[in-house]
């Protein structure tokens, strides 16, 4: 018997050995991968355990499922059947668990979501009965990430919101950061830009805080869709390709091939037909290797999109656009034979999206599809076809509106729970104070009972009531002296804001007419001279001359010094975000610039020394743009979240080159980053020229 035991105790430290070296072959490469699930296999076939019935056996299949997931999904079913299987026979409950979530996985790497989720909630059951909470978790997540791809977004978010309070119990950063992120893009789906950024900001700064770099590219990207969804498509693509990035780094295709999709979808916003296409067909190309039915569709979504872009603008080399294809390798020199091969391309890769959302009942992207197909046959001239998928785009929208509709109604439900609920808390809580008060009372009454003295009693009772008339009608008094406080208050400060105002008016005239107006009097003084007596006092107007020049020189000094006691009133009074927006004003009064300030989080203020500093950046950039950038539109976003802020300045002006200005001793940006530094932080400047400018600021508050 001890000899047996010693025998399962090596083979379990075996299992878990190659377990966990399956786990490490995910940062060693595919091929590396490969070779172990090999030897994962030989083991379950042919080797030790090729006639084992016992817990360690049914660990090696589901081990061997899992991973084949990733290469082979029919081969994962097949060893995952075998697990289930055996661990039925044993009435290992654990095992059974995890067969079934195993098989859950492999279905849903089929893009079968129905049986995917079929399979899950079985394997829930066994979770929920074992008390693993990480199973529940990983259940309830990945059911929440299928009902959001096909367009469930009530079902997502209960899935979702029921997966976070379980890593909130546990104190899981990193997951707590993915959850943030899935919550963020539900909400975009939904229309709600200003729910989505707040989970996506909150999503950023744990994932930073966590150090796990796959949670900091997911957070990176839904970051970037964010910026995306509210146009400001250069902060979106800087976002992007930080996250591709990270997953290049990591090896991680599916990550890569969903960023390079998102840098696509950037590309069809800003008219860049091309690059949306190369990143398009790379993405494409990754999810035809990996299997993935929704990713294939979603490539081919994109790219179609793409194609009817280009077929529609007329502001494009349509040469170029033909050359990317491969379906059109035709000869076409006029621009409607190019453009009709491109359309041609465009309906090719629709009809190849279309039948893969059908599969995966995906009625939002269907559609979309629907309603882009449409408008390819309008434009090739088949008007039968065009009014067909319009109808299904009809069908397919009203679907969605029915979805977004529920989430609606669901969340209004879930409100008036609320408040029904804070209503009996309400009431439970008058309901004790009235015990409490009647207990006190009967109380009081048996003392004065026992004590025989009601004349006693009587005259505590009046004294009481007078007392408490009294407090009441103190009370009152005092609520009307505080209300005229305030209100005297408030017209006080009004009173002297405007005072202050007109003070620093006055001392700025003041400063200008004694000390600027009195020098620049005298110097003219000294050029008269000059001009009168220049040919006999040749000596003598030089030194008059040098004197003149040196009071000139006091001057600017002076006007530098009143300049520099000019700080914004704004700013010391009401803060960053009132200051830039009377800078806005300012601004946009010129007529040269309108501006746009986005502020999130905003509504304490900052130490004084850090907002005079990020006004003083602030306004460089203002005045670079000026004089440099011939912008018309700039966006300042201000997201504070948590002990983080970040700042996004964004143009639309000509851009510079970065390098070229820093090497050029641009004393401008140098002071824009001792600034950034001396507060602990960072800034980037991403520019080029022709394509705006983008400036992002860091900092720890």
């Amino acid at each position: 018997m001890k000899i047996y035991n010693n025998m399962k105790y090596r083979a379990f430290i075996c299992i878990l050995i190659l377990a966990l070296l399956v786990q490490i072959s995910g940062m060693a490469g595919p091929l590396a991968g490969n070779a172990l699930l090999d030897s994962l296999v030989v083991e379950a076939v042919s080797g030790r355990y090729k006639d084992r019935e016992d817990t360690n056996r049914v660990k090696l299949l589901y081990l061997i499922s899992s991973k084949y997931r990733h290469t082979n999904a029919d081969e994962g079913l097949k060893y995952g059947a075998m697990a289930l299987a055996l661990a039925k026979k044993l009435n290992w409950e654990k095992g059974i668990g995890e067969a079934y979530f195993t098989l859950g996985l492999n279905y849903n790497a089929k893009s079968d979501y129905e049986k995917a989720v079929e399979y899950w909630t079985i394997a829930l059951k066994f979770y929920r009965s074992q008390g693993k909470k990480m199973g529940v978790f990983n259940v309830t997540n990945n059911i929440g990430t299928i009902k959001f791809q096909q367009g469930d977004y009530s079902g997502a978010l209960e899935n979702f919101f029921a997966a976070l309070k379980i890593v909130e119990e546990l104190g899981d950063v990193g997951r707590m950061s993915f959850l943030y992120n899935n919550l963020s893009g539900v909400y975009s789906a939904l229309g709600d830009g200003r729910l989505s950024l707040e989970y996506s900001m909150k999503s950023l700064a744990l994932a930073k805080a966590s150090g796990k770099q796959e949670v900091i590219a997911q957070s990176f990207s839904i970051v970037g869709s964010q910026q995306r969804y509210v146009k400001q498509y250069d902060s979106a693509h800087y976002y992007f390709a930080q996250s591709l990035q990270i997953y290049e780094k990591l090896g991680n295709s599916e990550g890569k091939a969903r960023t390079l999709l998102n840098i696509g979808l950037v590309y069809l916003s800003m008219k860049s037909y091309e690059k949306g296409l190369e990143h398009g067909m790379v993405s494409l190309e990754i999810y035809r290797a990996m299997g993935s039915e929704f990713g294939v569709a979603a490539a081919s979504d994109l790219i179609g999109d793409l194609y009817l872009s280009a077929a529609t603008d007329s502001n494009i080399h349509l040469k170029a656009i033909v050359e990317i294809a491969e379906p059109m390798r035709k000869n076409a020199t006029t621009d409607t034979g190019m453009r009709a091969l491109i359309l041609l391309a465009a309906d090719s890769y629709f009809n190849k999206a279309i039948p893969k959302y059908i599969e995966l009942k995906s009625t939002d992207d269907l559609q979309r599809s629907y309603f882009s197909l449409s408008e390819v046959r309008k434009l090739m001239g088949d008007y039968k076809g065009a009014l067909e998928n319009y109808k299904l785009h009809t069908l397919m929208k009203d679907s969605v509106s029915s979805v977004t509709t529920n989430v609606k109604i669901a969340s209004l439900g879930a409100k008036r729970e609320l408040e029904l609920k804070e209503s009996r808390i309400k009431l439970l809580s008058q309901e004790n104070k009235l015990k409490d008060l009647r207990a006190a009372k009967d109380k009081q009454t048996r003392r004065a009972l026992v004590g025989g003295i009601g004349m006693v009693v009587v005259i505590a009772i009046s004294l009481v009531m007078y007392y408490v008339r009294r407090q009441q009608s103190e009370k009152l008094i005092a609520n009307e002296k505080i209300n005229t406080l305030l209100k005297e208050q408030e017209l006080q400060s009004v009173s002297s804001m405007l005072e202050v105002q007109e003070q620093e008016r006055k001392r700025i005239a003041a400063d200008l007419h004694d000390r600027l107006g009195s020098m620049l009097s005298t110097v003219k003084l000294y050029f008269n001279t000059v001009e009168e007596q220049i040919d006999n006092l040749k000596e003598q107007n030089k030194e008059q001359y040098h004197k003149a020049t040196t009071l000139l020189d006091e001057a600017c000094d002076e006007v530098r010094k009143i300049s520099h006691n000019l700080v914004s009133g704004e700013l010391v009074k009401f803060g960053l975000v009132s200051a830039i927006n009377q800078l806005k004003g300012t601004i946009e009064d010129s007529g040269k610039l309108k501006m746009s300030v986005l502020a999130f989080g905003m509504e304490e203020r900052l130490d004084s020394a850090m907002e005079i500093s990020l006004y003083r950046i602030v306004q460089e950039l203002m005045n670079n743009m000026l004089k440099h950038a011939k912008a018309t539109e700039v966006t300042i976003q201000l997201n504070r979240v948590d002990h983080n802020l970040n700042i996004v300045v964004e143009d639309n002006g000509v851009g510079f080159d970065v390098e070229a200005a820093l090497d050029k001793d641009g004393m401008g940006l140098r002071n824009m980053e001792t600034r950034v530094k001396k507060m602990q932080g960072g800034i980037t400047f991403d520019s080029g020229k022709g394509r705006g400018t983008t400036t992002i600021i860091d900092i720890p508050v």
